[in-house]
C-alpha cells in the first residue's frame, strides 16, 4: 500500500508545490503560464528547477547552467603523455 502511495506522490501539477512532497519527486508548476511551465525535482528540502516547459511551441528548455563533477574525478596520463578523464 505505502508503494502504491508513493508512487502516486511522484508527479504533481499546479502552480504551487503539492503540501505532501516526497524527496524524490517530481512536480510541474504552472504558475508562469501554458508558456513557461517549470518541472521541478524535490530533493526533500528545496524544488530544484530542471526545465521549462512550452506546451504552446511543444519544447523542453533544460536548466544545466550549473554542472558538477563528482569528487572522484581525476585527471591523468596514463603514462601516455595525453590526457585522459577518469570517473564521472
Amino acid at each position: 500500500m505505502n508503494n502504491i502511495l508513493g508512487a502516486l506522490n511522484t508527479t504533481s501539477i499546479g502552480a504551487s508545490a503539492p503540501a505532501s512532497l516526497a524527496a524524490g519527486s517530481l512536480w510541474v508548476d504552472t504558475s508562469g503560464g501554458v508558456t513557461a511551465y517549470v518541472l521541478k525535482f524535490y530533493d526533500g528540502s528545496d524544488s530544484i528547477t530542471m526545465g521549462t516547459i512550452n506546451t504552446t511551441a511543444n519544447t523542453v528548455d533544460w536548466t544545466d547552467s550549473s554542472v558538477t563533477i563528482a569528487a572522484d574525478w581525476v585527471p591523468t596520463t596514463c603514462g601516455t603523455g595525453k590526457a585522459m578523464v577518469m570517473g564521472f
